[in-house]
């Protein structure tokens, strides 16, 4: 019998991303010194504080929801997923964080935490019955604009 994942231990891994999202942003801050530069991280990792606590109240309310797709196989796929988010392994990311001493090293690992976020974030609303993913849909839309700005920033870079 294959595990299947509810909505809640889905939310719960959403928070876990948010958690380790923003502790990468506090980390890379202490990697520079230019404003503009840590003034975006601080962004960053104020919003990732901010959708922890969507999530969290998610969370709380997950009694509540019913769940959407509980297909065996769909379900495995979200387990095997939340294993290969780039977030997923707290040592990993700190270790590699410790080595990287580029802004375009640290960039291109923001924009992988942030398209893994986009695409498990998408396919969380999959689990939720219609009416009850407006907050996940938000902050897919916010965690695109974070990816927006950090190419942005990558193709200012680029171009110096």
């Amino acid at each position: 019998m294959s595990y299947l994942l509810s909505v809640k231990e889905i939310l719960e891994f959403a928070v876990y991303i948010e958690e380790r999202g923003y502790e990468f942003y506090i980390g890379a801050i202490k990697k520079f010194r230019e404003a503009s530069i840590t003034k975006l991280f601080q962004y960053l990792a104020d919003e990732e504080f901010k959708h922890e606590k969507v999530f969290k109240k998610l969370l709380k309310q997950s009694g509540e929801i019913k769940g959407g797709r509980r297909d065996p196989e769909y379900q495995a796929y979200m387990r095997e997923f939340c294993k290969t988010h780039s977030l997923g392994d707290t040592e990993a990311v700190n270790a590699k964080l410790a080595k990287v001493s580029g802004l375009e090293e640290i960039l291109d690992m923001a924009m992988d935490f942030e398209k893994d976020s986009v695409i498990f974030f998408s396919q969380l609303k999959e689990m939720y019955a219609r009416g009850n993913s407006a907050a996940v849909d938000k902050i897919i839309h916010e965690e695109m604009g974070h990816l927006r700005k950090l190419f942005q920033i990558k193709r200012e870079m680029v171009k110096k």
